[in-house]
C-alpha cells in the first residue's frame, strides 16, 4: 500500500512540473509576441514620423528652389554682361552635367521580368542591376547624350543596385517595369541594343525587352531630392 502511494506522489509530482512547464511555456510565448508586436508598432510609428519629417522638408527644399529660381531670373533681367555671361556659362554646365531637363529624338527600352517558370530558378528570371549597366554601357557606346531610367536622369554619379524584387536608382526604389529613355541617333542605339549580347541572353530567358525609336523624348533633369514614397517603398513596417 505505501508503495502504491509512493508511486502515485511520484507521478503526481511529475505530473504538476509538466504543467507547470507548459504554463510557464505558454506565458514566456505571449510575452515574446507582445514584446514582437510592440517592437513592430515602435518601428511603424517611426517609421511614419520620418516620413512626414521628410516630407516638410521636401516641400521647404520645393519652396527655396522656386526662390532661388526668381532670384536667377532677375539676376540675368539686369543687363550686366559679366553676369550674364557667368550665367550662360553656368547654364552650359547644367546641361552638361545632366541637371536640366532635355528633348530630342533617341530610343526607348522597357524591360520587364519573364514569367514564372517551376523548372527555373527565380533569379534567372527577373532583371538585375547588371543587366541594367550593360544596356547603358551599350547605349553609351552608340553615341547616347543623355539617359534616364523611370524618368531618374543617369549621370556619372549614379549608381543602380538591386534591392530585392526593385532597383535603387539615386537612392529611389523602383519595381520593373524599368523605361530607359536615351537621346542620340535612334537607329545607332537601336541596332546595338538589339544586338547586345546582353539582349539576346535576357531574351532567351523571356525577360522581355521591348525597344523602339521615338522622334521626340524628353529626359529630365537630375534632381537631388525627389518622391519620399520612391526612397521608402519596400521598407514599410508590417504585421506578419
Amino acid at each position: 500500500m505505501r508503495g502504491s502511494k509512493g508511486v502515485l506522489f511520484v507521478v503526481f509530482l511529475l505530473f504538476g512540473m509538466i504543467i507547470t512547464m507548459q504554463f510557464r511555456t505558454i506565458l514566456l510565448a505571449q510575452q515574446q509576441n507582445n514584446t514582437g508586436q510592440t517592437s513592430v508598432q515602435a518601428l511603424a510609428s517611426e517609421l511614419e514620423q520620418a516620413k512626414n519629417e521628410g516630407i516638410k522638408l521636401l516641400e521647404e527644399l520645393q519652396r527655396l528652389e522656386k526662390e532661388k529660381n526668381e532670384m536667377m531670373r532677375q539676376i540675368s533681367n539686369d543687363g550686366n554682361p559679366v553676369i550674364n555671361e557667368l550665367l550662360n556659362k553656368r547654364q552650359e554646365l547644367l546641361v552638361l552635367n545632366g541637371f536640366t531637363d532635355v528633348k530630342g529624338s533617341g530610343v526607348v527600352i522597357t524591360l520587364n521580368d519573364a514569367p514564372a517558370r517551376e523548372e527555373m530558378d527565380p533569379s534567372q528570371l527577373i532583371i538585375h542591376d547588371m543587366d541594367i549597366v550593360q544596356i547603358l554601357n551599350v547605349l553609351r557606346s552608340a553615341g547616347a547624350q543623355a539617359i534616364s531610367i523611370n524618368d531618374e536622369r543617369i549621370i556619372t554619379t549614379s549608381r543602380h543596385f538591386c534591392v530585392g524584387p526593385t532597383i535603387l536608382i539615386n537612392q529611389k526604389r523602383y519595381p520593373v517595369p524599368y523605361v530607359i529613355k536615351a537621346i542620340g541617333d535612334p537607329d545607332e542605339m537601336y541596332n546595338a541594343i538589339e544586338q547586345s549580347e546582353a539582349v539576346i541572353i535576357m531574351r532567351i530567358y523571356n525577360i522581355q525587352v521591348d525597344v523602339r525609336k521615338e522622334s521626340e523624348i524628353l529626359i529630365p533633369g537630375y534632381k537631388v531630392y525627389g518622391n519620399i514614397e520612391n526612397m521608402i517603398s519596400g521598407l514599410e513596417v508590417v504585421e506578419k
